[in-house]
């Protein structure tokens, strides 16, 4: 099921935009894996979930097309529909089962096969309740997977080989590439369920990530987007001299113009180095996703992590002082918890204080098996919704604030800006884009209206083009094209 996207700057001033999933043919994955090769079938894939998500779903279109399977975009083309399921929060969860009861409703004579992270960290019970599916898989893609594919489908007599080279498709728009560096997390936040789901941290060899860095690169990519639960402790878990800051300066190594941008970095192990990285090489985006999650000490402190109002607000500004341009996007957590209105009142005079370009905002969600699950005094869901609701209402004026002051600086400077093309409005004159300070999927776009006599190959989707920016609508930019 592709969820449409809506366009808040062209259509309706004063809405947030939302991002569907939708295919592009890109990267060249290496899987040097022996792997069953099937007879053709046509699958589909649903992909729910963060950004790490994707690239796995990526990951199970590459094993299955070499396999022999063939990917098609269209569910209702497919034989084999899998939904790669998101376990994180109750929300999450509720989705992932409501999406696949929905494609068992729709395709009752298709093969269904849940996967991912609900389906790994309830294996047991889901194998229990939902007969009506052929499946359930985890979150580990190889040998296996291929083989319990094949025998789910009736195809469990083939040979093998390995893999060679593929062009995999990919769930992001043209120009645009998740990599993940990193698997699990070591940082074990009391809320959190990612360890039990993923274990623990497991950083891919820094020579693997660059050279599918420079793959992507080769076949026009020009937006690297790396991620990994928490960024910032790629390397920690092995003895190889890497880190984020190595890895950055490794792949920026490569003599080709592009967009790098580091999401998800936690808080107290922001590495530094970076800012110098951003102030020497402008193809390492100052782009800073940093959950800082809340900033009431008692709050962190129950929650695992080791800052406080006063450190966070000093590693924001230490940022901006450092690159003016900086962008700053941050999560907030609220309902944790014991979470008083003096808490709540210590983050929304935190979120004044540092004023965050962008944020998402998250009710606590009560998971098993983590130390938050039987803390006393759980905030009520009301309560939790509505200080969801205050942060959020004031986030719109802060970023819409934010984005004022861009235009105005556009408009006094008269200098055009850079923007990665994502697709155009069907039946208009208006490409929706992101900007350098735009991260996919999570925030605002640039709507940029292109004349009808422009030259469509500069202006396709995946081609960076220049604008000048007229207007703000909402969390999103309005633009023209510019010749420049």
């Amino acid at each position: 099921m592709q969820k449409h996207r809506k366009i808040s700057s062209a259509l309706d001033s004063g809405s947030s935009s939302l991002h569907d999933r939708r295919l592009y043919l890109t990267c060249p994955i290496l899987l040097k894996l022996s792997i069953v090769y099937l007879p053709m079938k046509r699958f589909f894939i649903e992909s729910l979930g963060c950004a790490k998500n994707q690239v796995d779903s990526e990951t199970i279109i590459t094993l299955l097309s070499n396999a022999g399977f063939k990917y098609t975009a269209e569910a209702t083309e497919a034989e084999l529909i899998l939904v790669n399921t998101c376990g994180f929060i109750q929300p999450a969860k509720e989705e992932s089962i409501s999406t696949v009861m929905d494609f068992r409703s729709r395709f009752p004579d298709k093969k269904i096969i849940m996967t991912g992270c609900l389906s790994q960290r309830y294996m047991s019970e889901l194998e229990k309740e939902m007969t009506e599916i052929d499946g359930i898989w985890g979150t580990e893609y190889s040998d296996s997977f291929i083989n319990y594919v094949a025998e789910k489908t009736g195809n469990s007599g083939a040979s093998r080989t390995k893999s060679p080279r593929n062009h995999a498709p990919r769930l992001t728009f043209p120009g645009s590439a998740y990599v993940k560096i990193a698997e699990g997390c070591v940082n074990k936040c009391s809320f959190c369920a990612i360890p039990i789901i993923r274990g623990d941290l497991a950083s891919r060899p820094s020579k693997e990530i660059v050279d599918e860095v420079k793959d992507l690169l080769e076949i026009g990519i020009h937006e690297i987007n790396l991620v990994a639960q928490d960024s910032a402790s790629y390397g920690m878990d092995s003895a190889a001299q890497q880190n984020i800051v190595s890895l950055v300066r490794s792949i920026l190594e490569i003599k080709k113009d592009f967009w790098l941008r580091v999401l998800y970095l936690h808080p107290d192990k922001f590495p530094f180095a970076l800012l110098d990285i951003a102030l020497a090489d402008s193809r390492f985006l100052p782009y800073f996703d940093i959950p800082f999650q809340h900033a009431s000490t008692k709050i962190l402190r129950a929650m695992g992590r080791k800052g406080d109002s006063s450190t966070y607000a000093n590693l924001a500004s230490r940022i901006r002082d450092t690159l003016p341009d900086a962008t700053l996007r941050t999560t907030f957590l609220v309902g944790f918890p014991g979470e008083t209105d003096e808490d709540f009142t210590t983050l929304t005079d935190f979120q004044k204080a540092i004023k965050p370009d962008w944020a998402g905002v998250f009710t606590y969600s009560r998971e098993e098996d983590t130390p938050a699950f039987n803390m006393k005094n759980q905030v009520t869901k009301k309560t939790a919704n509505d200080r969801k609701q205050k942060l959020e209402e004031a986030q719109t004026v802060i970023t819409s604030a934010w984005l004022a002051a861009k235009l105005a600086n556009a408009t006094k400077t008269a200098a055009p800006m850079q923007v990665l093309v994502e697709e155009r409005v069907e039946g208009s004159d208006l490409f929706l884009c992101r900007s350098r300070f735009q991260a996919p999927e999570v925030d605002g776009l640039t709507v940029v209206e292109v004349p009808a006599g422009a030259d469509k190959a500069k202006t396709a989707p995946g081609e960076r083009i220049n604008v000048c920016i007229t207007g703000v609508r909402g969390v999103d930019l309005t633009a023209v094209y510019s010749h420049e």
